[in-house]
């Protein structure tokens, strides 16, 4: 996103001085932080609830024992790349970009059986060893179907070892929605948040 502020009007007395390094530092301040409350609230850039995960992505969190509240984490990789990426000061006005980095995050998905805690220890290093849901010990092929019953209740997740696309891909795609999946525009600020922003740059713009 990009928010972009020009000099308006003046005072008598004299032409005033725009003070762009004051704009940026407000906007770099306010706007990451802001955009990342919002989403956590679920609500987008025109102070809408965000539309409803997929059944099929709400079962995913379940299975995996994640929250299915609408606020764009699984990972939290991407809303904690968001950042203030550049700014871009002239005489009359000031341009700073909001982004996500291109950083990738795991990709993670609903651990099932006792099996599968089997091999990923295994492949961890921890030979049959297991902290599941509240069980700690041994693992014994004998406790896959107890863990697996307990897996169904509770949840866990598991890497999967691959990478998610880089996190401004990912923001894209929630932003403006694929073919599969509805938008989510989260890339800005509300309408309440873009006034509180222009209140403070107000009393800083001019020197």
């Amino acid at each position: 996103m990009g928010i972009t502020v020009k000099r308006r009007g003046g005072f008598g007395g004299g032409p005033p001085r725009f003070n762009p390094e004051a704009v940026a530092r407000e906007i770099k301040k306010f706007a990451p932080g802001a955009i990342i409350e919002r989403v956590g609230r679920g609500v987008d850039i025109n102070g809408q609830p965000f539309a409803p995960y997929s059944r099929r992505y709400r079962n995913f969190l379940k299975r995996g024992g994640e929250d299915q509240k609408i606020d764009l984490r699984l990972s939290g990789g991407l809303m904690n790349s968001v950042k203030a990426r550049d700014a871009i000061l002239r005489p009359d006005s000031v341009e700073v970009t909001i982004a996500p980095d291109t950083g990738t995050s795991p990709v993670w998905r609903p651990v099932t059986t006792g099996s599968e805690i089997r091999r990923g220890n295994a492949a961890r290093g921890r030979g049959l060893f297991g902290v599941v849901g509240g069980y700690s010990g041994p693992l014994r092929r004998g406790d896959e179907k107890r863990l697996a019953q307990r897996l169904a209740k509770t949840g866990t997740m598991q890497r999967t070892g691959k990478q998610s696309p880089p996190h401004n891909v990912v923001g894209y795609w929630l932003h403006y929605g694929t073919p599969t999946m509805r938008a989510r525009p989260w890339m800005g600020l509300d309408p309440k948040q873009r006034a509180y922003l222009f209140q403070m740059i107000a009393r800083v713009m001019w020197r």
